[in-house]
């Protein structure tokens, strides 16, 4: 049986990235249409990048010489690793990454690839993003934040581990929260091929990685960056045991140090007409301590961030396939939508156990009064949800109105 290299994003909907990462190209080699080529390796010793324009300097933190205890690492970082909640045109995506500075954040290339819409969430709440740089054929990218986030700003090793360092990945897998699995660097210069041509300086590790782990980091034990988390091997379709691959941290840092020169956010995919104005980011609080309420608010998250952007393929397969066939088939569900956007969501309950649960929540939405419940052009709704976990996501089975009609707002 063949192997093959599965991109260790999540995607919730739709197909995979379609535009594959490809050759890397030598420092200095003109980038492709919005992209920038990584430069050379810098050679000063260890520094943080340097933040935009419109960020404020922070210090440097210093570094232990005597390496901290793994628990005593994650504690002192892991509040400058956030998730992805990514919607394209017909496809949904959750991913990793990490600060280098007050509102910078580097993530995989196929994290973020194709976005209509980017959000980095944290437990105490999310933010819209702007893709600042992305090159696929090295995946990686460099996210700005509309504001400035709090949390641990990351170091870059400035040159790879040696074989058998110990490290540890950090990131989203799967969806849910925020998880640690530790390994060693198992090879090093690895070449690795998705199909449109050979990635260098590739570490492979045999930390455990799953989907949703793209673009966090990869750490040695005083916590500085070794790698970008990028994919992972598969023997026919089962996950290769102990070979996971990140892009070298000194890559990304000479990738992100360049695209910060220029500062200028890409323009998101537009899907058509989008109902929301803007970015369509509205906001999202989870008010319940269930174990999943989290979760099952980013599946709702990326449900009306979908509609909002206009990417209604994105949105529609957040149902159930039982859902869809009720609504009967994309085009008549989206046909019902008319102007209706989402303004803002709050998850006030989430009960039950297993592959099943309810969730309860506050919505709001903002719509033309052709398009609204009783001509209303904002309504504020209680939705009953029923959710199932299909494996991989949280899909919505049924909704309910608890308290009849909406009110206006």
């Amino acid at each position: 049986m063949g192997l093959a290299l599965s991109l260790s994003g999540c995607v919730l909907g739709g197909d995979a990235p379609t535009t594959d990462p490809g050759t890397a190209g030598p420092a200095g080699e003109a980038p492709t249409t919005n992209q920038a080529s990584p430069a050379a390796p810098a050679t000063d010793p260890p520094t943080g990048v340097a933040p935009t324009s419109n960020s404020a300097a922070t210090p440097e933190p210093s570094l232990d010489p005597t390496p901290a205890s793994w628990p005593d690492t994650v504690a002192r970082v892991e509040t400058g690793v956030v998730q992805f909640s990514v919607t394209t045109c017909d496809s949904s995506r959750t991913g990793s990454g990490f600060l280098i500075g007050p509102d910078l954040v580097v993530t995989a290339a196929h994290v973020v690839s194709d976005a209509s819409a980017v959000r980095l969430s944290r437990p105490e709440g999310s933010v819209a993003g702007s893709v600042l740089g992305i090159n696929e054929l090295a995946d990686l990218a460099l996210v700005q934040t509309s504001t400035p986030l709090d949390g641990h700003q990351f170091m870059f090793l400035q040159t790879d581990p040696p074989l058998g360092t110990e490290v540890a990945a950090l990131g989203y897998p799967l969806g849910e929260p925020l998880g640690f699995t530790r390994g060693s660097v198992s090879g090093l210069d690895r070449e690795i091929d998705f199909g449109a041509g050979p990635i260098q300086n590739i570490i492979q590790t045999d930390a455990a990685i799953n989907s949703g782990n793209s673009g966090g980091p990869l750490l040695t034990q005083d916590g500085r960056v070794a790698g970008v988390v990028s994919a992972v091997q598969l023997d026919g379709d089962v996950r290769a045991e102990g070979m996971a691959y990140a892009v070298s941290g000194f890559r990304a840092e000479a990738a992100a140090k360049e695209w910060q020169e220029r500062s200028i956010p890409l323009e998101p995919v537009a899907c058509g007409n989008a109902p929301a104005p803007g970015d369509g980011f509205f906001p999202l609080s989870v008010r319940s301590d269930h174990d999943q309420a989290q979760n099952i608010g980013q599946a709702l998250l990326l449900h009306g961030q979908g509609i909002n952007v206009g990417a209604y393929s994105a949105a529609f397969d957040q149902f159930t396939p039982e859902l869809q066939r009720t609504f009967g088939g994309l085009t008549a569900w989206s046909g019902q939508l008319g102007s209706s956007f989402w303004r803002g969501l709050e998850v006030t309950a989430v009960e039950g156990t297993g592959d099943f649960l309810t969730a309860d929540v506050r919505l709001s939405t903002e719509q033309d009064s052709e398009h609204g419940r009783l001509g209303q052009t904002c309504s504020d709704w209680s939705i009953r949800y029923s959710l199932v976990w299909n494996g991989e996501a949280w899909l919505i089975a049924a909704s309910t109105l608890p308290d009849g009609e909406p009110a206006a707002c």
